[in-house]
């Protein structure tokens, strides 16, 4: 007679499952991602894509880099990028901020190209939050470099995705946005393009992402325009 038990053997995860301990940092995060990228696979030969893939990665690794950031993982159609306070500066939001809009300038200079060269345009969205992350490597994916998990990293992959809907190209977590208000090196043409969306409920979390977005249509409320409402609403006590 066969055992119908389960013969599934339990498995503790010691210290010795991963190289190193998990290393924890207070980052920027950012999550890139292309647009359509099913539908290019669909209509596209696979010498296309692979040649999109190639120039969208050279694209964003490169400005990561030169915004000194480092680059995570990429995740097919997906790049994920931390960057972080240095020793020297703190200023790792502005520097996203600067980064990510760069990037959009970039793939759309890109778009050009391939419209002229294969009959079709592109476009990414991204996702931007700063806050805690863990990081380390482990055993079975040594191979792969890090991996990186925390609220921000999980907020900024979901903040990608509500860009869509929230006829934008990028979507910005209101952590990050603080943390660049408050940088030494913030200019005011970082912060205006921003406008207000409110909190959005992000899968998996029980409470909302206040977030900004990046504006695409006139008459909404920016980040300056929005302290001057604030700040006449007060005095009028409106």
């Amino acid at each position: 007679m066969i055992s119908t038990e389960s013969r599934i053997k339990v498995i503790s995860y010691p210290e010795a499952l991963y190289r190193e301990a998990p290393h924890r940092r207070n980052v920027a995060v950012m999550f890139v991602d292309l647009d359509h990228f099913m539908r290019i696979c669909i209509d596209d030969p696979p010498e296309a894509v692979f040649g999109l893939l190639n120039d969208f990665q050279r694209v964003v690794t490169d400005l990561v880099l030169r915004f000194r950031g480092e680059l995570n993982s990429y995740q097919g159609d997906g790049v994920l990028a931390i960057l972080a306070d240095a020793a020297d500066r703190s200023d790792c939001a502005t520097r996203t901020l600067r980064c990510a809009r760069k990037i959009l300038d970039s793939i759309e200079s890109l778009s050009l190209d391939q419209l002229n060269a294969r009959g079709r345009s592109i476009s990414v969205s991204v996702g931007l939050q700063y806050g805690e992350t863990w990081s380390s490597t482990l055993h079975t994916s040594r191979g792969f470099g890090p991996t990186l998990i925390g609220d921000a990293v999980n907020v900024a992959a979901r903040l990608e995705r509500q860009a869509h809907a929230l006829d934008t190209t990028m979507v910005v977590g209101d952590d990050l946005i603080k943390k660049a208000r408050s940088e030494v090196g913030s200019l005011a043409s970082d912060l205006t393009p921003f406008a207000n969306v409110g909190p959005v409920h992000v899968h998996g979390r029980r409470n909302p992402v206040y977030v900004w977005k990046l504006q695409t249509r006139p008459g909404e409320l920016r980040l300056e325009d929005r302290r001057m409402h604030y700040a006449d609403a007060m005095c009028t006590g409106g």
